[in-house]
């Protein structure tokens, strides 16, 4: 009787749902395609294929990367929005392409408020603002007194036009009381090349391309984006810190799914995720190429995302 019973209680668990798996990890459809929307080898290509392992264990699914770039991430993400919400794709991306792109380059056909679920962060990373070894000031009170002083330092390398760079160089410029001078370069390896050259008197890059110059003395970093210093570059102060107002912001790589995913799949997915996350060795890679962990709970994701999106529509100047 105890055996009919066990299996009557094992039968009702499926049928509710309940039973382990069910209408949750094993509810995805294999392989999950995790699409990049950037090109392989990159920051966010390489982050994404870290987590497939935990991910695959957690989800108990074969899990996949598809890069699909172009257009700043537009290819993959219009990839995405337009598959269906069944657990089978899933976008990792980075935020500029899914909030800053849709607020300055237009004819973009998706919002990431009303066509995208968040499914939680991953890393997340700071803006900073570079300066040659060799150049005559060492901190940002002597970059700005020499910004006021000499025009020809006013101009700034950045690896893409718009967005934050445009922003945190206004507010220098703001803060100087003159006006700065963009250039604009293939992505951030260029922006640090320039500037330890001293082809361009500063530059505006990601951490991870900073980190390793500054450390090595090849480069100075004199101020970082957020709200607080970096753990990983403790040593510089924020713009907050100096001063300089309205550069509170990071940038974060998370994941996101088709309008109308299941609020199951989307929690399954997140705990997940988090799991990945926790793992020691997966945070020691991130951590070396400059990142910073960041799980963050469905209902965080949420939340982030709009924040950030109210910021940038204010930053940026855009219609709401």
């Amino acid at each position: 009787m105890r055996q009919i019973g066990n299996l009557l209680l094992a039968a009702a668990m499926v049928l509710c749902g309940l039973a382990p798996g069910v209408g949750g990890a094993q509810s995805f459809k294999a392989p999950v395609r995790i699409v990049v929307p950037q090109a392989p080898g990159g920051g966010t290509d390489i982050v994404a294929r870290l987590l497939i392992p935990g991910l695959s264990r957690e989800l108990g699914q074969t899990v996949i990367v598809e890069n699909r770039p172009g257009a700043s991430g537009q290819v993959g993400t219009q990839v995405v929005k337009n598959a269906p919400p069944d657990g089978s794709t899933v976008l990792f991306a980075v935020d500029h392409s899914l909030i800053i792109v849709p607020l300055t380059v237009p004819g973009v056909r998706y919002d990431v408020t009303t066509d995208f679920v968040p499914l939680g962060q991953a890393v997340r990373t700071f803006w900073t603002l570079i300066i040659p070894p060799n150049a005559a000031y060492s901190d940002f009170k002597g970059y700005l007194a020499a910004v006021k002083r000499d025009p020809m330092l006013r101009s700034y390398g950045v690896p893409l036009a718009g967005g934050a760079p445009s922003v945190i160089g206004n507010a220098i410029g703001k803060s100087a009381g003159v006006e700065m001078v963009q250039v604009p370069y293939q992505g951030s390896a260029p922006v640090l090349q320039n500037v330890l050259a001293g082809q361009v008197p500063a530059g505006l890059t990601g951490m991870p391309e900073a980190m390793a110059a500054h450390r090595s003395g090849k480069a100075r970093v004199i101020a970082v984006s957020g709200t607080e210093r970096s753990p990983l570059l403790a040593d510089v102060p924020t713009f907050k810190e100096l001063g300089v107002d309205g550069l509170g912001f990071h940038t974060f790589l998370g994941f996101f799914a088709p309008k109308g995913f299941p609020p199951a799949l989307a929690q399954a997915f997140n705990a997940a995720l988090r799991k990945a996350l926790a793992d020691p060795a997966a945070q020691e890679k991130i951590r070396q190429m400059a990142l910073q962990p960041a799980p963050t709970t469905l209902e965080e994701a949420n939340r982030e995302v709009g924040e950030m999106t109210a910021f940038w529509k204010a930053a940026l100047g855009a219609r709401q």
